[in-house]
């Protein structure tokens, strides 16, 4: 019997660069360990995303044993989202079932991702609240997700929407596990040398695993944080300049917002884009730049497209809100949420053919 080779093998240096990769490779996926990840891990966002999967498989069992008259409705969108009352939803409409598969800083590609894994698990849809805000229109608000979630299977669908360097992105990330968790030697000393604070990171993610199990997605702070105006009011300026000044919308999540709106036209789901309330004096800035004028001329442009579509821009419920207190320009208080979620209630019923209790 002939003995077969890999003619290349048998030269021994060549030996060398298999044995880097695999040297490399396999300290990637320690350093990425979850072992590892509570010493160098920075922030929350991957868990947020993460959680969606979970989500989804509680909409699945829940809505494949609801009632015929019970109706559904999810929340796409991001942090602006995630206060929504479920308590004000149960006590108002208590025919409708909400979830929320809201994500920090989450774009139209990502709520595109989780809208069609949603339609896939023939998990029933009426109603999409859909955040329609400038910040999920960039480039930069994908981040997160080309990181933490999107598969391959997505990106070959859309494969000649992703720019090259959001290819460049997501296969990194997919390789390379430490472009997703990278290695901070210096916070990994500091807590190594202070155990507290390796439990009291492990203590916050289980209590945000928790909470997005409890409200289904969502993470209510009822707490009313009252920012100091003169604070707002700074602060107002600095988000402006940091984040506004040079604002450049993103063809790639213009698409998805385009294709959002056609996935729901043909699946019966009725979209409500949703513009959350700001801080006045932020809301002003940003209202009064030329980039957000631009973002409505595309939403009346969308409107024609998709007349079946509705808008929520809470700034014209400004007057009536009596609870306005700030965490950050951006946010409004978890303990003023009863008073957005009511409105969207009736909202529904009055022009999308929400039941009344």
């Amino acid at each position: 019997m002939k003995n077969y080779h890999i003619p290349f093998l048998k030269r021994k240096i060549l030996w060398i660069p298999l044995a880097i990769a695999a040297l490399v490779l396999f300290w990637d996926r320690v350093l990425s360990s979850e072992f590892v990840r509570p010493y160098t891990e920075s922030g929350a966002e991957y868990y947020f995303y993460n959680m969606k999967d979970r989500v989804l498989n509680t909409m699945k069992k829940e809505t494949d044993a609801k009632k015929p008259a019970q109706k559904v409705l999810t929340f796409f969108g991001t942090s602006h989202m995630g206060e929504f009352s479920l308590t004000e939803f149960e006590k108002n409409s208590p025919g409708l079932i909400v979830y929320n598969l809201s994500g920090p800083s989450a774009p139209y590609s990502f709520h595109n991702f989780t809208l069609e894994k949603l339609i896939s698990k023939k998990i029933p849809l009426d109603y999409a609240i859909l955040e329609y805000y400038p910040d999920s229109g960039t480039d930069f608000a994908n981040r997160y997700p080309l990181r933490y979630s999107y598969d391959l299977p997505f990106f070959l669908r859309y494969w000649n929407i992703f720019s090259t360097s959001e290819w460049d992105s997501f296969l990194k990330a997919r390789v390379f596990r430490t472009s997703v968790f990278p290695p901070r030697f210096k916070e990994a000393y500091a807590r190594i040398k202070n155990p507290f604070e390796v439990k009291k990171l492990l203590f916050i993610r289980n209590i945000l695993i928790n909470e997005s199990d409890k409200f289904k997605g969502g993470i209510p702070n009822t707490l009313l944080a009252n920012t100091p105006e003169d604070q707002l009011g700074s602060e107002s300026d600095r988000i402006f300049n940091e984040s506004y000044k040079n604002y450049r919308s993103s063809k790639v999540q213009e698409f998805f917002l385009r294709n959002f709106l056609e996935t729901s036209r043909k699946n019966g789901i009725k979209v409500v884009l949703w513009t959350p309330l700001l801080y006045s004096k932020f809301s002003e800035k940003v209202r009064s730049a030329a980039f957000f004028q631009e973002w409505i001329k595309m939403r009346d442009s969308l409107l024609k497209d998709y007349p079946e579509t509705l808008v929520l821009d809470m700034e014209n419920y400004r007057e009536r809100m009596k609870c306005q207190k700030f965490i950050d320009p951006h946010h409004l208080s978890g303990g003023c949420y009863a008073e957005p979620t009511r409105y969207l209630i009736e909202f529904l019923e009055e022009k999308g053919n929400l039941p009344k209790p």
